[in-house]
């Protein structure tokens, strides 16, 4: 992790993958917890992947027209 010039520290891309440590529960499983967070980010990660592949989602901006 690097810092970068400006008023915020830190890679931004980094937020969403810090945020599923924010919450309080389960924090004496740290193990479970990673692989948790390691899951939901592929599974988010993927989904981000297959947006052109998915036939109704890919069609929206022909609908809306952009």
């Amino acid at each position: 992790m690097m810092n970068e010039t400006g008023s915020y520290p830190g890679q931004v891309w980094l937020w969403l993958y810090t945020f599923w440590y924010q919450s309080r529960s389960g924090a004496q499983y740290l193990a479970q917890r990673r692989a948790i967070v390691m899951a939901i980010m592929g599974l988010l990660s993927a989904a981000f992947i297959l947006v052109p592949f998915l036939p109704g989602i890919r069609s929206i901006p022909r609908r809306i027209r952009l």
